[in-house]
């Protein structure tokens, strides 16, 4: 992973400092992907300035022209429209640190680099429901497309996150038994 930018020091037992990138500095352990996702969100939440520098990187759907041109006008013609990016839902404390924010962060920009119309589709249904929290009806209705595609796109882009990066545990694939 490309994450050398920040570089993490750990002593060794004989003094010598080992530099990790914050990819291998993060104990992955501490949560699920879907727990890291939803601390992702609170940890953005929590700062205006923040939640600007994070939106300018965050994968979002491609849309066409004709939606541009209706959400543009929607924007215009709407004093009271509230920015959905704004709008999160409460609950979650963050518990994480700017470094491994940094690191679950880099996951998604990694992924969204990868030029797949369908792959980034998914990953975009994954961030708008576990790290900003809406519901799957919510981005249904964003999206105009129905309930059950947002539920398989976020399915599919948990799946593919969980091929790329297999040290992570996942809520949706756990057995309950």
């Amino acid at each position: 992973m490309s994450a050398e930018k920040y570089p993490v020091s750990h002593g060794t037992s004989e003094g010598k400092a080992i530099k990790q990138n914050i990819m291998q500095a993060t104990q992955w352990s501490k949560y699920t992907f879907e727990e890291w996702c939803r601390q992702l969100g609170a940890w953005i939440n929590g700062d205006s300035e923040r939640m600007i520098k994070i939106v300018k990187f965050m994968p979002t759907k491609r849309i066409t022209q004709k939606q541009r041109e209706k959400l543009l006008a929607m924007y215009m013609g709407d004093k009271n429209l509230i920015d959905m990016i704004f709008n999160h839902k409460k609950g979650t404390c963050c518990n994480m640190d700017c470094n491994e924010a940094r690191a679950i962060h880099r996951i998604f920009i990694d992924i969204s680099v990868i030029d797949d119309e369908i792959l980034n589709d998914w990953i975009s249904s994954v961030w708008s429901h576990h790290v900003l929290g809406n519901s799957f009806r919510r981005i249904a209705e964003a999206s105009d497309t129905s309930v059950n595609q947002i539920r398989q796109d976020v399915k599919c882009g948990l799946a593919y996150i969980k091929s790329r990066y297999p040290s992570f545990s996942f809520e949706t694939f756990q057995k309950n038994t």
